[in-house]
């Protein structure tokens, strides 16, 4: 047995292992080591999909779901008091942590105004209108017009 040595449990030939000792290992380029961590990632998610998924769905049944008629009174009593908090300027006693509260509610409520009406336009900035596009008051308004001069217009 002098030939040979084991190397991980097995027997390999002696010039095997010293052949073993004299490579250099290669370095990984940023792509492999990109790759790697995403199959990593990919992996790690796809055994955390289904637990995340059930919680997904029933905080989406419960919070998502509009109002049980039961809810409705107490939703106008709500808002009832929130005019009246108006009328009597009484927001100028709420702690500073209290207005802070309430100021982020209402932008929060904003904000998902504004992303629902992108949503419902399919676009962010505005309604995609074509660029020889003109309404029908406006081409009434054209036929309707009198040109003075119909060589130089």
């Amino acid at each position: 047995m002098i030939g040979r040595r084991y190397v991980c449990g097995y027997l390999v030939p002696a010039n095997y292992v010293s052949s073993l000792r004299m490579t250099t290992p290669r370095k990984i380029s940023m792509c492999e080591r990109l790759a790697n961590m995403a199959g990593h990632i990919y992996r790690h998610q796809a055994r955390q999909f289904p637990r995340r998924y059930a919680i997904l769905k029933d905080v989406a049944k419960k919070e998502l779901a509009p109002p049980m008629p039961k809810e409705w009174p107490a939703i106008v009593s709500e808002f009832k008091q929130m005019i009246n908090v108006i009328n009597t300027k009484a927001y100028r006693q709420y702690t500073v942590r209290e207005a802070m509260v309430r100021s982020a509610v209402f932008m929060e409520v904003i904000f998902w105004f504004f992303v629902g009406e992108m949503i419902g336009r399919r676009y962010v900035c505005g309604y995609l209108v074509p660029a020889n596009y003109v309404s029908k008051n406006t081409k009434k308004l054209a036929a309707e017009m009198e040109v003075e001069d119909k060589h130089n217009f």
